[in-house]
């Protein structure tokens, strides 16, 4: 992750929407010196004269913290004494930037923090003694009269007064704890840089200029006493907030091996029409894209994890961001830690690194059209329309607290009757999002006396069923999915509409193309169209078709 190499740590004073001139009241007195501590050496003047943390200043001063530590900005310091175990294997002298920005970050700025942390009294555990550090990490400073201890550490020497801050020696380094985010990048042992490298490449490194704290002006230049960083990443606000210390997730992270698997299987649903100049690159997006949706769960959110657990995705596909979540549970939630490799419990939560995806591949689900059309969803994502012609149209609703109401879909109908005594409707249902994958064909129709309890004269509908869709040359076909089809006029009833040409035992279809995510210029071709066929003369067949829903069922292969 990118970081600034200025010498002076972005710092923010409370939350971001607090506005900055809540903060000015506190600026003065936050960099000011403090006369109060009659002390005439500044941190770095002790820190550098104590023999006992020559180490710690050697890594203080290669980071640029000696210049900061002598500056009248008041901190406190917690400094390991010779020996503490971060040394051991570091190779100061021959660090490259890089490495010393990882230095900076996970040991010097993780014993350093703003404002005056005195040892006194009692200071019990809990989030009053939760010191935020300059890297943004909480450690504990607790402990009583001579036993205090600093992130488990004990304190030899406390309250060592500068005349910019408090030095506290400790007998060995408060050891570094990544989150969620820094881990997926320091665990090239566990081979999962695919995941990582895919997460970090939206990474956006943001000056927040309202709410950093200007300095003097030097040639005509601005300069910043505090210079706000803000990292941003689209996936933070679809997956969660990785990169919070204040959060608490479990992730599951596949390894390279288990990437691989699972994206050469995701691209098989994302195969684009030739027509489509993007359409390698989108394949490539959407099917990583979809990989990760489902990798983290809020520990916030899942109260009873041993039974179920809701993972964390957003989506902005219906163009109004409707959240999505996903509950896993029974089998499912057996298998997410199946291949563990290796647990890491880190500062906000903990990462499962899997050698398996141990996911049922959720982009290839259910896309549903209801009925009676009222508001034309397939599953939340994407509007459509049905048309319906020599037919007129009612929607009929079914009261929540009828035993008839968890038969439907939701509760409403639509029923096309024909425009003429002899006609028959001809209704069209238009899908969005369909993949390139396998889907049953499956409409739901409802009895007449479903509706109205008069009805004593049952008959069955007569109809047949053409599914339009779109080839790989980009034109549309269609295919017959049945001749003269008779519905069950004493149930509800779910047919499976099976194309004509399909071979023995096969009772669905696939869609050589996808369609997902269509550009502005596009439009869907995957259609239904469900046609009356009852003959003038007949009178053994109802002309009027109740239709609860029509739905895509996807086939899935393990």
């Amino acid at each position: 992750m990118k970081r600034t190499n200025k010498l002076l740590k972005a710092l923010t004073c409370g939350a971001a929407a607090i506005a900055f001139t809540a903060c000015t009241d506190s600026w003065d007195n936050h960099y000011q010196p403090k006369p109060e501590l009659n002390a005439t050496e500044t941190l770095w003047d002790l820190i550098e004269a104590d023999p006992e943390l020559s180490d710690f200043a050697a890594y203080a001063k290669a980071t640029g913290y000696d210049e900061l530590l002598s500056q009248n900005r008041f901190y406190t310091v917690w400094a390991p004494v010779n020996g503490s175990k971060f040394y051991q294997g570091k190779d100061l002298a021959n660090a490259d930037e890089t490495t010393l920005e990882t230095y900076k970050f996970e040991f010097v700025e993780n014993h350093i923090a703003d404002y005056n942390h005195t040892a006194s009294g009692n200071m019990p555990e809990g989030d009053d003694n939760k010191i935020k550090m300059l890297n943004g990490k909480y450690n504990l400073f607790i402990g009583s009269t001579d036993n205090y201890t600093f992130k488990n550490v004990t304190v030899s020497k406390a309250n060592i007064t500068a005349k910019n801050g408090l030095l506290h020696k400790i007998a060995n380094n408060a050891v570094f704890t990544a989150n969620i985010w820094e881990q997926l990048a320091k665990a090239p042992e566990d081979s999962i840089t695919l995941l990582n490298e895919y997460l970090k490449s939206f990474d956006e490194i943001i000056f927040d200029k309202a709410n950093s704290v200007e300095g003097p002006t030097v040639d005509n230049q601005v300069t910043y006493l505090d210079s706000v960083i803000i990292e941003s990443n689209e996936w933070f606000e679809r997956i969660g907030q990785l990169n919070r210390e204040d959060s608490s997730y479990v992730m599951f992270a596949p390894t390279n091996k288990a990437w691989r698997e699972i994206y050469e299987k995701a691209k098989t649903y994302f195969v684009y029409d030739k027509t489509n100049a993007q359409g390698d690159s989108l394949q490539d997006a959407m099917a990583k894209d979809f990989m990760v949706r489902f990798l983290v769960f809020s520990n916030s959110i899942n109260k009873h994890p041993q039974d179920s657990m809701i993972s964390m995705c957003y989506s902005a596909l219906s163009g109004v961001g409707r959240r999505q979540i996903e509950t896993f549970k029974d089998e499912e939630l057996d298998r997410l830690d199946d291949n563990l490799v290796k647990s890491y419990e880190l500062s906000n939560g903990t990462l499962h690194i899997v050698d398996s995806y141990n996911y049922r591949t959720f982009w290839h689900d259910t896309l549903r059209v209801e009925g009676e059309f009222l508001y034309g969803v397939d599953d939340g994502l994407q509007s459509s329309d049905a048309e319906y012609t020599q037919s007129n149209k009612e929607m009929v609703s079914i009261p929540r607290d009828s035993a008839k109401y968890k038969e439907t879909h939701n509760g409403l109908i639509g029923v096309y009757s024909p425009s003429t005594p002899t006609g028959n409707p001809t209704l069209t249902y238009t899908f969005n999002n369909v993949l390139s994958a396998k889907y049953r064909v499956k409409i739901v129709m409802m009895p007449a006396n479903f509706i109205n309890y008069r009805d004593t004269v049952l008959l069955p509908n007569k109809f047949n069923a053409t599914l339009k869709y779109r080839d790989v040359t980009g034109k549309s076909k269609s295919i017959a999915m049945g001749k003269d089809i008779l519905s069950n006029p004493y149930k509800v009833d779910t047919i499976t509409l099976i194309p004509n040409k399909a071979e023995e035992g096969v009772d669905y279809f696939e869609f050589p193309v996808n369609e997902f995510n269509l550009g502005t210029s596009e439009s869907a071709m995957t259609e239904l169209e469900i046609k009356g066929r009852v003959g003038s003369r007949e009178t053994e067949f109802d002309r009027v078709l109740r239709i609860d829903q029509v739905y895509l069922e996807p086939v899935t292969e393990e």
